[in-house]
């Protein structure tokens, strides 16, 4: 026997999903511990754990493999919990980080502030070195400027140091030699070298990377060594992996070294379980909308391709990490209602988080939530929240509507509660047009999918706004994210910057250097002894036309490449080019500028438990009828109260209804119907 966890930490709850021999027999919340992570995870655990009627040191002592997402990088930036930083940079470029790609974002807006830098120019020190872009060293590194340098730093009260300095990618050696002295002259200080953390071409974003890692490193290994600390003193013999943002997984080691790659973990794994889901129903292509507690998050998987960047950003400081392409808003069902000083209802961004959270919840909060207006409008059961296990006040939550929300706006607490609804799904639906008509995407051709507790309350009428006609609601909805994690290949990649072009392709040099990726991503490969069978490398470039500053990334033949294999690219460059841009120029030569290889191990996805239901009926899932508040009718209706694990299979059931689940509640509109399929889903469909 043996289990397989998946966990993601939330800004509101925890949630674990868990399969035993590649058989899912679980699914779990709980509220996040903020104090301390590791608490809300062992929390769900222990739920885990009583479900099967074991010990919490039994289950964990059974598990060969432990998968854990988390937003403690993604949240650490942005509240600015990071350790104080220091760069050490060639002489002529302290001012990187400060420029970055312009001072303002809006660049005719006058009154904007300017960006505020990773690193203020007092903190970059630099260094009289250089090498050239060949990798030439024109001017030798000092070890006693390096010594100088370093004690200044620690006495501005820096831990730790980024070191990024002029064309180190393509000749290491100096920012190697600069490690050598830190080890000796400053050992306590962490130390992230670019030619380790982001070889890639383009000053600001090698720095910013850079920096962000040298920020991260000393609080992320802390968070690591304490989960793994707490999940092995209760009983864990088995790998710890960690969700990577290109929605991989890897070794806590990895990680703790190269935290930038955590930056998009937490939401980095739905689309590939939303696509798991869109496949069943057959579909190649789907929107992932998945809206929890604090925040709303929309990707896309097209043609069966998750879309993905290598411009991930935080706060819009570049990375050039390889990510999950994922737009994150401040919706989500503790997002914060108010009346501001013009009489304008607002949502968000700001939450209640899970402490204090929802009005609701009873734990002292005060302010209004979407949460709290679901409530008020009937959309959740009070008793059933969380499958019982957490009693929800609905009075309160009225009340609090009625007294901050309706009085200031001279309206009923019904429509205060409308209304808040209206405002957090008209931000969502911006969102979401973000992400697919700005990229021209129509997303009325897409199948919707549903990640996070909350959005199955939302999900068709933000259908209803954007034309979609379907929705696809997993059972693991609302945990999509450990679901996703649980069921993650084990991935790694790498980045080398050789500039080269079609017309000129320098052979000998660009083979040799996919060859040494290709041996680090097989090495990352053996040192988790992934059969052969299960293993996967494929190499991309970024390319452009020339004079261009931005670039495509293009799958690549395996290498080594030969002539016709940089004509197939150049090629496949062309189409790509046109199909985004609708244009192309098939004559011109093609320059490729960076290269990327990936080594994934695959991971076989668990299987849903058999159906072990005495009966499928109708009669069997309704739960008996509830008041929920009709929008289009802007009035009370009787809906079906309906449990989702006895829904007859393959029937469809008209609305309105309230789908309850342990861990989820879905809304089901009057002129919409749903229907429960074999695969471990719900499908809900407007009528005509």
């Amino acid at each position: 026997m043996s289990f397989r966890i998946g966990t993601d930490i939330g800004g509101t709850f925890t949630d674990l999903t868990l399969s035993r021999d590649g058989v899912l027999c679980g699914r779990f919340k709980s509220p996040t511990t903020p104090r301390k992570l590791s608490l809300g995870v062992l929390d769900c655990v222990a739920l885990a754990a009583e479900s099967l009627g074991l010990s919490t040191q039994t289950l964990l002592g059974a598990t060969g493999i432990f998968v854990h997402g988390s937003t403690v990088a993604t949240n650490a930036v942005l509240e600015g919990k990071v350790a104080k930083t220091g760069v050490l940079c060639t002489a002529g470029t302290k001012y990187t980080l400060w420029r970055g790609e312009g001072r303002r974002k809006a660049i005719f807006d006058f009154t904007a502030p300017p960006r505020t830098p990773l690193v203020r120019p007092s903190l970059c020190l630099e260094l009289d070195e250089r090498i050239t872009r060949d990798g030439t060293v024109l001017r030798p590194l000092r070890d006693a400027e390096v010594e100088a340098a370093l004690a200044e730093l620690r006495a501005l009260g820096c831990s730790a140091v980024a070191v990024c300095l002029l064309w180190s990618v393509r000749n290491p050696a100096h920012e190697r030699r600069i490690a050598e002295i830190a080890a000796r002259a400053w050992p306590e200080a962490t130390l992230s070298l670019s030619s380790e953390v982001q070889p890639v071409v383009r000053e600001y974003t090698r720095m910013s990377c850079t920096t962000l890692n040298a920020m991260l490193k000393p609080g992320v290994a802390r968070y690591l060594q304490d989960l793994e600390g707490e999940l092995r003193a209760h009983g864990l013999r088995g790998e710890v992996l960690v969700v990577a943002s290109d929605g991989g997984v890897q070794p806590i080691a990895e990680v703790a070294e190269r935290p930038v790659y955590m930056l998009f973990s937490g939401p980095a794994t739905g689309p590939s379980a939303a696509r798991h889901f869109a496949a069943k129903e057959g579909h190649e292509s789907c929107l992932l909308i998945d809206m929890g507690g604090t925040s709303f998050d929309v990707s896309t998987v097209i043609d069966g391709q998750i879309g993905m960047t290598v411009d991930g950003r935080i706060d819009n400081h570049p990375t050039g990490v390889s990510a999950v392409q994922i737009l994150t808003l401040g919706a989500g069902g503790g997002s914060i209602a108010r009346v501001d000083e013009g009489g304008l209802l607002r949502v968000g961004p700001d939450s209640a988080g899970a402490e204090p959270g929802p009005v609701c919840y009873g734990r002292g909060g005060s302010e209004p939530t979407v949460t709290d207006a679901y409530l008020a409008l009937g959309w959740l059961m009070p008793e059933r929240f969380l499958g019982g296990r957490m009693q929800l006040g609905r009075e309160a939550a009225r009340r609090a509507i009625a007294e901050r929300i309706a009085a200031p706006l001279g309206i009923t607490t019904e429509e205060a509660a409308l209304g808040i609804c209206r405002v957090v799904n008209e931000r969502m639906v911006n969102g979401i047009l973000e992400m697919t008509v700005r990229k021209g995407i129509d997303p009325r051709q897409l199948v919707l999918v549903t990640g996070g507790g909350a959005t199955g309350i939302a999900a068709m009428e933000l259908a209803r706004e954007l034309g979609m006609p379907k929705a696809i609601v997993p059972a693991e909805t609302s945990v999509l994210c450990a679901f996703g994690a649980m069921n993650a290949d084990l991935s790694w990649s790498c980045v080398s910057s050789y500039p080269t072009s079609t017309r000129a392709f320098a052979f000998d040099a660009v083979n040799a250097e996919l060859a040494g990726l290709l041996a680090r991503g097989a090495a990352f490969l053996d040192r988790l002894a992934v059969p052969a069978e299960e293993r996967r490398q494929e190499v991309f470039a970024a390319a452009r036309y020339p004079m261009q500053v931005t670039e495509l990334v293009v799958a690549c033949p395996q290498p080594p490449f030969d002539a016709a294999d940089v004509a197939a690219l150049g090629t496949e460059f062309h189409r790509q080019y046109r199909a985004r841009y609708a244009v192309s120029e098939p004559g011109s030569e093609v320059e490729l500028v960076m290269w990327y290889a990936t080594a994934r191990g695959l991971t076989a996805a668990a299987r849903p438990a058999p159906d072990t239901s005495a009966t499928r009926a109708l009669t069997s899932a309704r739960l008996g009828t509830t008041p929920l508040y009709d929008a289009a009718a802007a009035a009370y209706r009787e809906a079906l109260l309906l449990d989702p694990a006895y829904l007859p299979y393959d029937t469809a059931v008209p609305g309105p209804a309230l789908i309850v689940a342990p861990d989820t509640t879905v809304v089901v509109p009057g002129d919409a119907s749903v229907t429960a399929r074999r695969g471990g889903y719900l499908v809900i469909e407007f009528n005509g």
